[in-house]
């Protein structure tokens, strides 16, 4: 599937996979120790922390769910229900694209392990809210709201399709069947702007406010307009194909394997992408989120298609970032070398809370299938 050549060790000898999660959660409960707030993104291996969680609180709830899920761990449940319980009242946010990612990895994942039906309930009221977000007339959720000072009620953002399956999801536990006109809409105004002929996607795309006129893609975290920021592309392969999954849609199924095809294709020797596929030489920066993010999405899609090599492709990925990057360190989070936003000089070789998140969870969901393989 790629011409880079990784390792195969991740194929004949799985045991790394359980060294690597359990490395991960010990470093979970370290970071634990430490914190009161909600952990964001690290500056100079510090994390900087948030009291209301902003978009990545979701993460951090989602990791300490996932650590306990792992560990069995009462101290551990007790901090995943304290930071879950402190974002729920962001259920009713109105101005909020990334609702997906609060709720999903926390109010989810702990009805699904605790069966607190308040956790659901919460959900699904953030889906509600996120779907009462999308502007008919221009047929998007327009991203970020007032993010940075700047109105941004005109451009519609690949990160969106993370979130959709909230969506999807509520309706599946009763919500309004309607609500999928509104994943059907934001879904198919990605297609159709921002993924490229290539199967590479521009991090943004900007419409004339109101009217869903196209304007012109463009980036905001990557190097240029016509450059493919490495984390917005791992958001395509993982969003299309959860969507995929859920919807049982070919044409989001082939864009992600389009994605897929593309990232891998461009991927480095070592495995580990950098923050922008066509960065310049003198901008070396790693993103491991980047990785972590699309062997969670390549793990979907063998998922949705069987396809053995997805998964194996995944291994080798997950790999890549547990012999490179994974921090077992006293200081940072799961992994380093991440990239949040280099352009505006935030978290730059460093770890995100995202991209922790999504490397246990997909070195979970890998060992979970090789069981069954």
């Amino acid at each position: 599937m790629s011409k880079t050549n990784l390792n195969p060790v991740a194929e004949t000898d799985r045991a790394w996979v359980s060294e690597a999660i359990d490395q991960a959660v010990r470093r979970v409960q370290k970071i634990d120790g430490v914190v009161v707030d909600f952990p964001h993104i690290t500056e100079k291996k510090q994390w900087k922390f948030t009291p209301d969680g902003v978009w990545t609180g979701g993460f951090w709830a989602g990791l300490l769910w996932l650590a306990y899920e792992r560990s069995g761990d009462a101290a551990t449940l007790e901090r995943a229900i304290h930071f879950t319980d402190r974002l729920l009242p962001r259920a009713d946010d109105s101005n909020n694209h990334d609702l997906g990612f609060m709720f999903v990895p926390s109010a989810i994942k702990g009805w699904q392990l605790k069966g607190n039906e308040q956790y659901r309930l919460a959900a699904i009221q953030a889906a509600r809210a996120l779907a009462g977000q999308y502007i008919p007339e221009a047929g998007y959720i327009p991203g970020w709201g007032f993010f940075g000072g700047e109105d941004w009620s005109g451009n519609v953002l690949v990160d969106t399709l993370m979130n959709l399956p909230l969506i999807v999801w509520a309706v599946d536990q009763g919500a309004e069947p309607e609500l999928l006109d509104v994943v059907r809409g934001q879904a198919g105004k990605t297609l159709r702007h921002i993924v490229r002929d290539n199967g590479s996607v521009y991090h943004m795309f900007r419409f004339a406010p109101g009217t869903g006129e196209p304007i012109a893609g463009d980036t905001y975290q990557g190097h240029a307009p016509e450059t493919t920021w490495a984390r917005g592309q791992a958001w395509a392969i993982a969003g299309f194909a959860m969507l995929a999954g859920m919807l049982k849609d070919d044409e989001y199924l082939k864009a992600s394997e389009c994605a897929a095809a593309y990232f891998l294709d461009q991927l480095p020797g070592d495995g580990v992408p950098p923050w922008d596929f066509q960065a310049p030489d003198d901008l070396p920066y790693k993103d491991a989120s980047a990785g972590a993010i699309a062997s969670f999405g390549l793990i979907k899609l063998y998922d949705v298609t069987g396809n053995r090599s997805y998964l194996d492709t995944a291994s080798r990925l997950l790999y890549a970032l547990f012999d490179t990057c994974a921090n077992d360190q006293d200081e940072g989070g799961l992994l380093l070398h991440s990239t949040a936003d280099l352009p505006h000089g935030l978290g730059i070789d460093e770890s995100a809370m995202y991209g922790d998140y999504y490397y246990l969870k997909a070195l979970m969901r890998l060992q979970q299938r090789l069981s069954t393989t």
